[in-house]
């Protein structure tokens, strides 16, 4: 069974960059492109991991983590947040996994493979 990954950010080409990479690798990628559109995609797709940007239209990539968690569903899946404009990373990475749960935090830009990494980490071969 393929692996669900949902992607949540709204510039175009990062977007299908990861799309597109991430299928490559195996994995079933689907993308929304912003905050609202990302929480209504969790409960259309039920994928099996999110990567969200922290700014994104419509609902801020912590404010979608925090929807999603609450959730019994998304309790359990794991959740990278990502940003180019949050640099403060060990304030982000303390606050994303503490506060909402998340199970890691990028700095944009960041290198595809290092994402698969992470990735391959999350989600074991099914």
């Amino acid at each position: 069974m393929t692996q669900k990954i949902l992607v949540v950010e709204d510039d175009p080409i990062s977007a299908r960059m990861m799309r597109d990479f991430l299928a490559a690798n195996g994995y079933h990628t689907t993308v929304a492109t912003t905050g609202t559109d990302g929480v209504a995609s969790f409960f259309r797709e039920e994928p099996d991991l999110m990567i969200v940007d922290v700014a994104l239209p419509k609902k801020n990539g912590f404010e979608v983590c925090f929807e999603v968690k609450r959730t019994e569903r998304g309790r359990g899946m794991p959740l990278l947040l990502m940003s180019a404009v949050y640099r403060d990373e060990d304030h982000a990475i303390r606050y994303a996994s503490a506060d909402l749960r998340a199970q890691g935090y990028l700095l944009k830009p960041f290198d595809l493979r290092d994402l698969l990494v992470r990735v391959r980490e999350l989600l074991p071969a099914a």
